[in-house]
């Protein structure tokens, strides 16, 4: 079953191929020079339709790509699980870089420069 978007490629390219000849046939012939403008015309009128046509198709993803990428997903995640790479991680004995769970690690910024009574607060703190 052809797709909207292939509709669209074919279409689109089918125009933009008829323009050519035409520019093709102005040049040989030389007797009509109106044919190869018009056929210029088309061609750079389409130009910009191909392109979005193509993309669009080229981005395209059926269902069941998606069901095979959610299946993929899905035994990747199981993989690691079994693995033990979704542990959390280890808890540390507190040694002398580890950081206190009761401080905060992110500073909070104030919009007001005279407003420090979080900071007085934080340096009490350490």
């Amino acid at each position: 079953m052809i797709t909207r978007a292939q509709l669209a490629v074919i279409v689109s390219s089918l125009v933009f191929l008829v323009g050519l000849v035409m520019v093709v046939a102005g040049a040989v012939l030389g007797t009509n020079p109106r044919l190869a403008d018009t056929g210029s015309t088309v061609d750079f009128a389409t130009l910009p339709l191909v392109i979005l046509a193509i993309v669009r198709h080229q981005q395209y993803i059926s269902k069941e790509k998606a069901e095979a990428f959610r299946r993929e997903g899905y035994r990747l995640g199981l993989e690691h699980a079994s693995r033990g790479l979704l542990t959390p991680p280890p808890v540390t004995d507190g040694g002398p870089r580890t950081p206190d769970p009761d401080l905060a690690t992110v500073h909070r910024l104030y919009a007001v420069p005279g407003h420090d009574d979080g900071l007085a607060a934080y340096q009490q703190a350490q």
